[in-house]
């Protein structure tokens, strides 16, 4: 049975999980989830605890899967660059992996790369946590063992739990600004999805370096209506008219990757 080491193990791992039932799953986070057939857990605290212990040296694939400590700057060095820099040393002296995914974000990506990004468009993050972000994928990427597949997904949601239909059903009466009128997207289906069926793949060399996972941009008037069809949006956010980056999914679809 092949190993999968999903590092930071949360909701993307649990359904990775689902997606992979024949991969025994080897599970690596502070707070522990519910059991799964095929899960190994072990709860580790990258930032206190000193060693990673892994039952096998023999690991199919690893699955980075960062999140910052908190939402400052200080939160996004922690959680991006100290901890991968960490994650990377220790299993680059303990472990043997075939592929590496890293998770990262279209935030390395800002105002100044236009509309219609893809694979091609140089990164221009416009804040500092974006640049943290890309930064995070250049260390490893030189640290790793392999060419590591990054996915750079957008806006990750659950349809069954969207933000938006949770912003009304809990409305307090105060307004949430929208700084665009479009929404880039993904599911978090769909990127485990993804994640899966690279990790079935025959040779890990097929797809590798960024890949952006996003659907069409679409304008939050329309993604209000289809989740809240009995309400009027403009009761609940302030709804801008100014246009954002979006972007090209082209790579993704020819990768059959979403098959």
């Amino acid at each position: 049975m092949k190993k999968v080491l999903i590092i930071g193990f949360g909701d993307i791992g649990k359904r990775v999980s689902l997606e992979l039932p024949d991969h025994q799953i080897i599970g690596v986070s502070r707070n522990a989830p519910k059991p799964m057939p095929n899960l190994e857990f072990i709860q580790w605290d990258w930032f206190g605890e000193e060693n990673l212990a892994i039952s096998s040296t023999e690991i199919s694939a690893v699955i980075l899967v960062p999140k910052p400590a908190t939402s400052d700057l200080d939160g996004y060095k922690a959680g991006f660059m100290q901890a991968s820099k960490r994650i990377m040393t220790l299993i680059n002296k303990s472990l043997n992996y075939e592929r590496l995914i890293l998770i990262s974000s279209t935030r390395v990506y800002g105002k100044n790369n236009g509309r219609n990004i893809d694979e091609s468009s140089n990164p221009m993050p416009d804040d500092e946590q974006g640049k943290i972000i890309l930064d995070y994928e250049q260390s490893v990427s030189q640290h790793s063992q392999v060419s590591p597949l990054i996915l750079r997904p957008s806006g990750l949601y659950d349809p069954k739990e969207h933000w938006i239909q949770k912003h009304v059903n809990s409305f307090d009466g105060n307004k949430r600004s929208l700084g665009y009128a479009e929404a880039n997207m993904f599911s978090r289906a769909n990127l485990a999805r993804v994640i899966g069926n690279y990790i079935k793949l025959n040779s890990p060399d097929s797809s590798s370096g960024p890949l952006i996972c996003s659907e069409p941009a679409r304008s939050y008037q329309q993604i209000f209506d289809s989740l809240c069809p009995d309400q009027l949006m403009e009761d609940f956010f302030h709804v801008s008219d100014q246009q954002g980056k979006t972007f090209n999914p082209q790579k993704l679809i020819e990768s059959g990757l979403m098959r």
